[in-house]
C-alpha cells in the first residue's frame, strides 16, 4: 500500500480510530526497533546464570529471622 493510499484511508477515519491507529503504530515501531529484536545473538538460554546481568537489590536485613517464626526458634 502506498503512503498516499494510506493517508486517504486515515482521512476518512473518526478521531478515536486515528488515536487507536497511532497507538498501534507506536507498538509496531517499538516491536521492530528494540535491541532484542535487532540483535539475533541474544542468548535465549534458561537455567543457572541466566539472570546474571539483571540487577538485584536486597534489603540489608534479608538474612535476619522473621518475627512470625520467633516461637519456633
Amino acid at each position: 500500500m502506498t503512503y498516499s493510499a494510506l493517508e486517504n484511508k486515515l482521512k476518512t477515519l473518526p478521531q478515536a480510530a486515528i488515536d487507536e491507529v497511532a497507538t498501534y503504530i507506536d507498538y509496531v515501531f517499538y516491536k521492530f526497533t528494540t535491541p532484542e529484536k535487532q540483535n539475533h545473538t541474544v542468548s535465549k538460554k534458561k537455567g543457572f546464570g541466566c539472570l546474571k546481568d539483571i540487577p538485584c537489590k536486597m534489603s540489608p536485613d534479608f538474612d535476619e529471622p522473621l518475627e512470625e517464626f520467633a516461637e519456633y526458634m
